[in-house]
């Protein structure tokens, strides 16, 4: 019988620290390792083509200075584009207050003079004038460069004396209400919007109503700004008005007489009159035996009785239609202005004593759309300025450039600017060999 076969008996490996070891192969370290020299160097050299691809760079050989510029520059320092060194002292450093003072006078703040408060400290011109921003106007700053200062004024000058020494905004309960409203118009003249633009159209004495408010108030096309011209008797009243200047109360002169002058000057009118009478009188010498009036007889200084009655009736009727007479015979004077009248001051003040305003961008909008109280307006003391609520339509709402405080306010005070040294175009331009 044959033997019985057993399956052979599997014998394990040890798996021990000496028997592992025996199994590596510690020569590795000594052999060349080709692809970590070869990433070692690659990456030097990339590093060294980085530096030497910046060198013109920094430079500006070929014209690479345009890629590393900021941005464009604005449209007033385009001749100085190319010329960094101009307002750059040091490379990759702002413009210093003395770049900018070399060709610019920064005048002092407040714009105005008769704020006399002072900044506690000096603001850099390249804080609020920021370059390389595209072809925007310099002039045209941030508002938080004003309002971090007037938020809370008092904090950062002394001597402040206005009123309004937290603003933040153009919005309400952020920025003040304008102060012409609290003022009275006090030119002497009697003038009734209401009367010459009724709700209902109508003709009175051969006038067509209502009339437009650009029939009065027109602007000065050579302005700029689109500064109103000032409203006069010969441009915009005499067409509708000239009976006020009628003076002939006996009717002697006929329908051909003409009306006295408007003028201030009370001698002249009466020339006009008594010379008027005294060609009447040379063309009809019978007219002296005529009765004046309800006289029974005739007058027997008939020149004389005519000019003064004449005068009384131009002086004491007609001239207090429009006017507020200083005394008989004596109409006070309306200076030819724009602004807020002033009795003493010929040229007057200007309505915003502290803000600009230029109708020239606003010729689009309706008058009435701002001037909201036109029409019902009765008397001559009625400050018909808009009031801070009809601006917030495109003003302070809007989310634009329009709601910048520079919109409307100056920082410089340019009564006080001095010219600079004047300099020849070529060493401007850069153009000088």
């Amino acid at each position: 019988m044959a033997k019985e076969e057993k399956p052979l008996e599997y014998q394990r490996r040890i798996r021990d620290t000496k028997g592992v070891a025996q199994r590596l192969d510690l020569g590795y370290l000594n052999r060349p390792r080709l692809l970590a020299v070869a990433r070692s160097r690659l990456t030097w050299l990339l590093v060294a083509a980085a530096v030497a691809a910046s060198v013109p760079l920094v430079l500006g050989v070929g014209g690479s200075r345009r890629a590393i510029a900021n941005g464009p520059v604005s449209e007033a320092h385009d001749l100085l584009a190319q010329r960094c060194e101009v307002c750059h002292d040091r490379m990759f450093k702002g413009a210093p207050d003395r770049a900018c003072q070399g060709c610019h006078d920064g005048a002092p703040h407040p714009a105005r003079m008769m704020d006399r408060g002072k900044a506690n400290a000096v603001i850099a011109c390249a804080q609020c004038h920021m370059e390389h921003r595209g072809k925007a106007a310099l002039a045209e700053v941030a508002s938080n460069n004003c309002t971090s200062c007037h938020a809370d004024l008092k904090a950062h000058a002394s001597g402040v004396t206005i009123k309004a020494v937290s603003i933040t905004d153009f919005r309400a309960e952020k920025h003040p209400e304008f102060s012409a409203g609290t003022m009275t118009d006090a030119r002497p003249l009697r003038l009734n919007h209401a009367i010459h633009m009724p709700a209902q159209a109508k003709t009175v004495r051969e006038m067509k109503l209502p009339m437009k408010c650009g029939d009065c108030h027109a602007t000065d096309r050579n302005s700029a700004t689109g500064v109103l011209l000032p409203v006069t008797f010969e441009q915009n009243c005499k067409q509708c008005h000239a009976r006020e200047l009628e003076f002939d109360v006996y009717h002697l002169l006929g329908p051909n007489g003409a009306p006295a002058p408007h003028t201030k000057d009370p001698k002249t009118i009466h020339e006009f009159i008594a010379s008027a009478y005294r060609d009447a009188l040379a063309a009809n010498p019978a007219m002296v035996r005529k009765p004046l009036g309800n006289d029974l007889a005739p007058a027997s200084n008939w020149l004389e009785r005519v000019v003064k009655d004449s005068e009384n009736y131009l002086f004491g009727r007609k001239c207090g239609y429009c006017h507020i007479m200083a005394a008989y015979a004596v109409v006070k004077p309306v200076n030819r202005i724009a602004g807020r009248y002033v009795e003493t001051r010929p040229e007057g003040d200007a309505w915003f004593a502290r803000a600009e305003f230029a109708h020239r961008p606003h010729r689009a909008v309706e008058c009435e759309s701002c001037h909201t109280a036109a029409r019902t307006s009765t008397r001559t003391a009625d400050v018909l300025i808009p009031t801070m609520k009809s601006c917030l339509a495109c003003h302070g709402k809007s989310e634009t450039g329009l709601d910048r405080c520079s919109e409307c306010h100056l920082y410089h005070n340019r009564t006080l600017e001095k010219d600079r040294e004047r300099r020849p175009v070529e060493e401007l331009t850069g153009s000088a060999q």
